[in-house]
């Protein structure tokens, strides 16, 4: 089962709606009594501040560490990406969740400027990258061994990183636009609003 965290992150209704084009099935937990095995996606637009704040609310940090250590699946999506990391600038400094390789951070994306970064970029990914690094789809309905198309972002802050692991965002090679790490994959910009290469990623991921 896929599942989308629905606390109240804005674009977890569209995820879930991008999906059932798809015909995949999901569901938005709102309750920890309703999260099943398989995938659990956390979405997230706004700060990550506030983003903690529901989170503690019901203690869904513990919860969600807990479901990864047992073999389940996390994809976090913008602010659900960052999350995922160990710390970030935003919003005063936040600790975060520390799923993915140890001691990455979420900083500026533009460190002089601090606008946002709102554009289409190119982006590319094979099943090569995704075999190295321990990431297996569940329900594996591509058969294509390699995507390449435009996506979209929407972000202040990003995540600062470069390893194997990681695919950079186009044109900025220090901060990426997807990690995967044992069982748990961070991605920046927005499948769910990136049209079609959206929904041909979504396949070739889950």
């Amino acid at each position: 089962m896929i599942n989308i965290l629905n606390i109240g992150f804005s674009n977890a209704v569209s995820i879930g709606n991008t999906l059932e084009d798809l015909e995949y099935p999901y569901k938005l937990i709102t309750k920890k009594s309703e999260l099943q095995d398989g995938i659990l996606i956390l979405p997230g637009v706004g700060s990550i501040g506030n983003f903690k704040k529901d989170m503690n609310k019901a203690n869904w940090e513990e919860f969600i560490i807990d479901y990864h250590k047992s073999g389940n699946k996390l994809i976090g999506i913008c602010l659900g990406f960052q999350a995922l990391t160990k710390f970030s600038e935003e919003s005063g400094g936040t600790k975060c969740m520390n799923i993915l390789k140890k001691d990455i951070q979420t900083n500026y994306f533009d460190k002089v400027k601090r606008k946002s970064h709102t554009s289409w970029k190119n982006f590319s990914i094979s099943k090569n990258f995704l075999e190295i690094n321990n990431w297996a789809p569940i329900y594996k309905r591509s058969k294509k061994k390699s995507l390449s198309g435009r996506v979209f972002y929407n972000h202040s802050f990003a995540v600062e990183h470069k390893s194997k692991s990681s695919i950079q965002i186009s044109g900025h090679n220090n901060f990426s636009g997807l990690i995967v790490n044992k069982n748990a994959m961070g991605i920046q910009f927005h499948p769910e609003k990136s049209q079609n290469f959206g929904k041909e990623l979504f396949r070739f991921i889950l």
